[in-house]
């Protein structure tokens, strides 16, 4: 089978929605089908509409990177003012101020590689940004340029709780495609009840860690200095600011505990830097901040901390969340659906109120101060992950639907 994936940024840059679609990618070419991927040249998705300079990047299959347009979100923002609000044409606009908007010649260009290509299956995605537009495009494409039909697998990596994910061309996308890839049961029932997509047509299959990511002997090591984890994006979706002030409480009940906060710069960045500098200096001091680590340090971040904290505010599955599991610790996580489903299924964690500092600061004493229920919520983890949540596993079961489907 030949596969195009289409992806708004892909690696070396990563993040939770493209990455699902890179390791199905990985899982696809291990089982010897020809993979071509259609991205930006981009190394975040801030990169879609700020303007620093970026690398020239030549389109050479199997990847073609793209540059894009970065100055088109206020011209587009300006149209929008003279277009009925909610209208088809409004809310495409407003997709497409988000990004990646692939510069014209370029991606005529690519139209070449992927005609010659003649791709059986089409995987894309995440949502709100461009790439599900852009693959309904091509299929037009497509078709008329082949015999055989070239089918669509969307991986939305939905936020039920994002504004930008309900505009009607997005919705639009979701409901003429042939699959849907969820991450959740509670994503594939907010498809059939809200967007009325055929149940058939979604498959709720989760997320992955690679086999050789998981711990062969989970422990949870309690040293004199223990020590908190956050891994994601420095967005402000993320919720930060409530886990960088609960830590501020906790450093007076646990003077040798310490907070590390790994992930890649966002426009935001400077917001988390003002609210970490407004500590007492003996506080922030315990505090390390690590960007842009390389994904090979991840396991090492991971097994140096003792509890994996993600507060956020939305989320599609909570990819870091396993990857803590898959090394044996416990987590603790925001109780918004996905994340919830997530620690229910798993028994790998525990969940405070969303966007409250006092139930975070709660929840992390109690973990603190109760090692023997630390372990087994780590262990607990460990096995589902192991059991389940496997790359192998994952694109089995993927492909078994697919190709079952055809």
């Amino acid at each position: 089978m030949k596969v195009l994936l289409i992806t708004h940024i892909f690696p070396p840059a990563i993040d939770g929605g493209s990455k699902v679609i890179y390791k199905f990618g990985e899982y696809l070419k291990k089982q010897k089908h020809e993979i071509l991927v259609l991205t930006s040249n981009c190394t975040s998705t801030d990169d879609f509409v700020n303007k620093k300079s970026r690398p020239s990047v030549i389109a050479i299959p199997p990847i073609l990177r793209l540059p894009v347009y970065n100055f088109l979100r206020r011209p587009l923002k300006f149209i929008n003012l003279f277009l009925p609000n909610n209208s088809y044409l409004s809310d495409l606009l407003k997709v497409f101020q988000k990004g990646p908007v692939f510069k014209i010649f370029p991606f005529l260009k690519s139209i070449f590689f992927i005609i010659k290509f003649q791709p059986d299956l089409m995987v894309t995605g995440p949502l709100p940004t461009t790439s599900v537009i852009y693959t309904n495009f091509i299929k037009n494409i497509l078709r008329l340029t082949q015999k055989k039909s070239c089918q669509i697998l969307i991986n939305a990596s939905f936020h039920q709780t994002d504004i930008d994910f309900f505009k009607k061309p997005l919705i639009n996308c979701l409901k003429k495609a042939d699959y849907i890839w969820s991450l959740t049961d509670y994503e594939k029932k907010y498809f059939i009840n809200n967007f009325k997509i055929p149940a058939n047509k979604i498959f709720a299959i989760g997320n992955g860690v690679d086999d050789k990511f998981i711990i062969k002997n989970p422990k949870i090591n309690y040293p004199d200095s223990p020590s908190l984890l956050f891994i994601g994006s420095f967005s402000a979706h993320k919720g930060l600011e409530i886990l960088i002030k609960s830590f501020s409480k906790l450093s007076k009940k646990f003077p040798k505990l310490t907070l590390t906060l790994a992930g890649q710069e966002t426009l935001f960045f400077s917001k988390i830097k003002n609210t970490i500098n407004k500590l007492d200096p003996e506080i922030i001091k315990k505090i390390y901040l690590i960007n842009n680590f390389k994904n090979k340090d991840l396991k090492k971040i991971i097994d140096q901390s003792t509890i994996l904290v993600l507060p956020s505010l939305q989320e599609s599955f909570g990819l870091v969340l396993i990857e803590a599991m898959a090394r044996g610790k416990p987590v603790i996580t925001s109780d918004i659906p996905p994340l919830k489903e997530l620690i229910t299924k798993t028994n790998g964690g525990i969940i405070f109120k969303t966007g409250s500092e006092k139930d975070l600061t709660s929840q992390i004493c109690d973990l603190l101060n109760h090692q023997a229920k630390s372990r087994q919520l780590g262990l607990n983890g460990f096995e589902f992950v192991k059991n389940h949540y496997t790359w192998d596993k994952i694109g089995k079961t993927l492909c078994q639907n697919i190709f079952f489907q055809q």
